[in-house]
C-alpha cells in the first residue's frame, strides 16, 4: 500500500513536470520535503493502534509497548 502511495506522487509530479507546471530542475527539493514529511506523518513505524494490537496478540512485551507510546508523543 505504502509503496503504491509513493509510486503515484512519483507519476503525478512527472506528469506535471510534463505539462510544465513544476519544473524539477528547480523543484526536486520540495518533492524530497513532501515525500520524508509523508513519511514522518502519515506513515509512522509503530502507531498507537500497532503496538496496542501488538501487546493484545502477545508480540511485545508490557515494557516494549510502554518504550513506544512513550516514543510516539
Amino acid at each position: 500500500m505504502r509503496l503504491a502511495i509513493i509510486i503515484i506522487f512519483i507519476a503525478v509530479f512527472f506528469w506535471l513536470a510534463n505539462l510544465k507546471v513544476l519544473l524539477l530542475t528547480r523543484d526536486w527539493p520540495i518533492i524530497l520535503i513532501f515525500f520524508g514529511a509523508i513519511n514522518l506523518f502519515v506513515f509512522p513505524k509503530y502507531s498507537k493502534k500497532k503496538v496496542i494490537e501488538n501487546l493484545e496478540k502477545g508480540k511485545i512485551t508490557p515494557e516494549e509497548a510502554l518504550k513506544r507510546l512513550e516514543r510516539l508523543s
